[in-house]
């Protein structure tokens, strides 16, 4: 009896010694962190949207972290090569994802035998919004979305698309099927090869961010027929967004977040959300990243994960829809 009295006690006295200590080193270790570089891993290729806004925040942030953030690309479809790698790494705050929203939302839809689940990561938070835009080029005989749907339905099957995100392919694809129309669409592994294949005329319409298209859009080689965000581009006002166009379900603003290995200490995660938010709130970094196309905002990650909870459950019913 006293035995199994002095081994319940010693049970619960170790109990007591082992939270205290975790609780102390985790508060030691978010004291201390960082105290080696950070690997941001950038679903993109170098020039793309995601990895431009992602080396305006890292130069910055490293600052006040004290230590080189590194941003390591690493394109594929929907960033699925991106979020595979970081799936992999210790949560131990040393290696975060940049992903865009296809990457915890439709790529779940499009693509079947993913290497990576949702449940691998911890949102961490958003940091901006992508207006995305229809454009063709200025040579195009299209002058506005019209046009182009009008076309598409005198010629099945001729004109062709592009973009390379999972989740703009998808609002796409749901539009053109409510509308019955047969354009052929192509996901390209990146928004650069996207670009080129544009430029070269193998596609006649292009859906993505304007970071790629700025210098050609401000040369006047490039014309946006309609944006598919929820507001209209502050910078471009006489751009139609898609629900001004009578196309409302597929209005979306799509979006880019910081993400961790599933396990990443509080402390840790506290510090890197607050450095990342006054990173944001700098008026510097705003309007680089204005310049660059997209449109700075923050989201904490207890907002963040229900926010994504909503984009998930908004592309998988659409991915049904389209018959994904």
């Amino acid at each position: 009896m006293r035995t199994s009295f002095l081994r319940s006690n010693s049970i619960i006295l170790w109990g007591v010694i082992f939270s205290f200590y975790s609780l102390f080193s985790s508060s030691v270790w978010g004291a201390d962190y960082p105290v080696k570089p950070i690997n941001l891993i950038v679903a993109a290729s170098a020039g793309g949207p995601l990895d431009v806004n992602a080396r305006i925040l890292a130069e910055v942030a490293s600052k006040e972290l004290k230590v080189p953030i590194v941003v390591i690309n690493k394109a594929g479809p929907g960033g699925a090569l991106a979020a595979s790698s970081a799936a992999n790494e210790k949560p131990d705050g040393y290696t975060f994802l940049l992903a865009n929203s296809s990457m915890m939302t439709a790529n779940f839809a499009v693509f079947p035998n993913l290497s990576y689940k949702r449940t691998d990561f911890v949102p961490v938070l958003m940091c901006f919004l992508t207006p995305i835009n229809i454009a063709v080029r200025s040579d195009s005989p299209y002058k506005s979305l019209k046009d182009l749907l009008d076309a598409a339905k005198k010629t099945p099957g001729k004109l062709r698309s592009g973009s390379f995100s999972p989740s703009i392919s998808l609002v796409w694809e749901g539009l053109l099927k409510q509308e019955k129309l047969d354009i052929i669409h192509m996901l390209y592994k990146g928004a650069a090869d996207c670009f080129v294949a544009f430029m070269g005329g193998h596609i006649d319409c292009y859906l993505d961010a304007l970071t790629p298209v700025l210098p050609h859009l401000e040369a006047g080689k490039i014309r946006l027929l309609a944006s598919i965000s929820a507001k209209r581009n502050k910078n471009y006002p006489d751009v139609p967004t898609l629900n001004e166009l009578g196309y409302s379900k597929f209005s979306r603003d799509f979006w880019s977040g910081f993400f961790a290995p599933a396990g990443l200490p509080k402390p840790i995660m506290e510090k890197f959300v607050q450095t990342f938010e006054r990173t944001l709130s700098l008026p510097n970094v705003q309007a680089q990243m204005e310049k660059a196309g997209v449109l700075p905002t923050f989201m904490g990650p207890n907002e963040f994960a229900d926010f994504i909870d909503d984009q998930y459950k908004f592309f998988m019913d659409l991915a049904k829809e389209t018959g994904k």
